[in-house]
């Protein structure tokens, strides 16, 4: 092609040399540039180029020689420095891949009781200040627990796990304290983490939380500020509160459990916006007190309901429904891979295994004491092995989940010890590290007076003289 090419750019037009004008030309000076194609393109500048001309012109020059061999030092050097760099950009990928397979989930086996390392407990000695379990941030850098007095808690983990040092003294440390304490309005009903959380990212350091009276609140993680809200209007056009919440796992929806009623927000949209599942018209009546989604099939979630059923949705549609639970459902949870669900209720002795893969089948059960209404928490570690949960008593159980049929016996605990004075109603392993945090506390009321400590002169029949009581977190390291 001999026609000369015109480009316009910002209004502004350069011609461009023919095929034959740029042949001439390359006869005329005689350069050869050898282009190697590499990460990056190593060129040879003007300066050079014209140096080289004017070496080939007088060859026999010693000048000349000694510019022929610096110019090839420096392209040679030039080529060292390229081959260097991508040795280290190659070293940098080696790095992060050898420490992507540093951070792994730990491994474990609960063959010794585990090892209490410190806690919190001075600060709860009061006992109507009961915790109301507790939950590892995804990224494993802190715990964030709830509290009757309507406080949210965030807790750092200590600073000696981030010491490397091998010699550190693990007696020293000190009783927890909370980092950011946040006041809601009035009892909290639910809450959770975001679950792509990670204190590298500011944006995702945040967590969501509703209560009696209030709309679902997206509250950040560093300051306690509220970053949106979630407006859940019910029919006439009033805020409902939701009983139960539970994001996604990419974190781009909001599940909210309402009375009789699952309503869905897209996290980047607050507002009034979402969309409705009824649940009574499907089949599952009663307020739903818990959400958990499918981490093998994001679009498929369970709810529990206080009328001791449980639901498979899927895109909105029942799937199926569940029921054989004495009580109320207050915690439900999924294995790692999705073919299994938990549940558990209150006043209700067991946690029972769902089987999904042939719904309506429990594949064993765990008994636990459980003597009160209010949630009590239990959890699996990330291989789907152990399940772990307290007791009424204070105790904490470890079941082992690879088990042959049981012919309908109560899966026995692998491992049981006494880790409170009370009820144990929050537990969590670390995501990362081999720790585990539990909380204790529940409600107390006045026991009657004994008839050796009643007094004539006095009406009152009740007495919280004999009441004792446990509000504590605690973290243990775990073998």
């Amino acid at each position: 092609m001999d026609s000369t090419k015109t480009i316009t750019n910002s209004g502004v037009s350069v011609d461009m040399f023919s095929d034959a004008e740029i042949s001439a030309s390359e006869n005329a000076y005689q350069v050869t540039v050898e282009t190697v194609e590499k990460e990056e393109n190593v060129e040879i500048t003007m300066e050079q180029a014209s140096a080289v001309e004017e070496n080939k012109k007088d060859s026999s020059s010693p000048i000349s020689e000694q510019n022929n061999s610096a110019i090839t030092e420096n392209v040679q050097k030039d080529e060292v420095k390229d081959a260097e760099m991508d040795d280290d950009v190659k070293k940098d990928v080696e790095m992060n891949e050898e420490s992507k397979e540093a951070i792994v989930r730990p491994v474990f086996n609960f063959a010794q009781t585990p090892v209490q390392l410190t806690g919190s407990w001075n600060e709860f000695k009061t006992k109507d200040n009961f915790f109301k379990g507790c939950k590892w941030a995804p990224d494993g850098s802190c715990i964030l627990t709830n509290n009757n007095d309507g406080n949210l808690r965030l807790w750092n983990l200590p600073e000696i796990f981030y010491n490397t040092d091998s010699e550190a003294n693990w007696s020293d440390i000190k009783e927890m304290s909370p980092v950011l304490k946040i006041r809601e309005g009035e009892l909290i009903y639910d809450y959770c983490w975001y679950p792509l959380m990670s204190s590298l990212d500011s944006a995702t350091c945040c967590f969501a939380s509703t209560c009696r009276n209030s709309p679902v609140h997206l509250l950040d993680a560093y300051t306690g500020e509220l970053r949106c809200s979630y407006r859940p209007y019910n029919n006439v056009d009033e805020i409902e509160a939701a009983h139960s919440i539970c994001f996604s796992p990419n974190g781009q929806k909001l599940y909210c459990g309402f009375n009789k009623v699952i309503r869905i927000f897209d996290v980047n949209i607050p507002g009034r916006n979402f969309m409705e599942t009824k649940s009574k018209i499907q089949g599952q009546a009663g307020i739903i007190s818990c959400i958990a989604v499918n981490p093998g099939m994001p679009d498929t979630y369970a709810a529990g309901s206080y009328l001791k059923s449980i639901a498979l949705y899927s895109d909105g549609c029942l799937i199926c429904l569940l029921q054989g639970q004495r009580g109320g459902v207050t915690h439900i949870e999924f294995s790692p891979d999705g073919n299994k669900l938990y549940s558990g209720g209150r006043m209700d002795p067991e946690i029972l295994c769902w089987d999904l893969r042939n719904p309506g089948t429990v594949l064993y059960t765990m008994e636990r004491n459980v003597t009160t209404n209010q949630r009590m928490y239990f959890c699996s570690d990330k291989s789907g092995e152990y399940i772990l949960s307290g007791h009424n008593n204070g105790a904490i159980s470890v079941w082992d989940t690879n088990v042959d049929n049981l012919d309908d016996v109560p899966l026995p605990p692998k491992l049981t010890f006494q880790g409170h004075d009370d009820c144990v109603n929050g537990i969590g392993l670390h995501p990362t590290l081999s720790l585990m945090a539990t909380t204790s506390g529940q409600r107390k009321f006045p026991e009657p007076l004994h008839s050796d400590d009643s007094d004539s002169s006095s009406d009152e029949t009740f007495t919280e003289k004999y009441i004792s009581f446990d509000n504590s977190l605690r973290l243990w390291w775990v073998y």
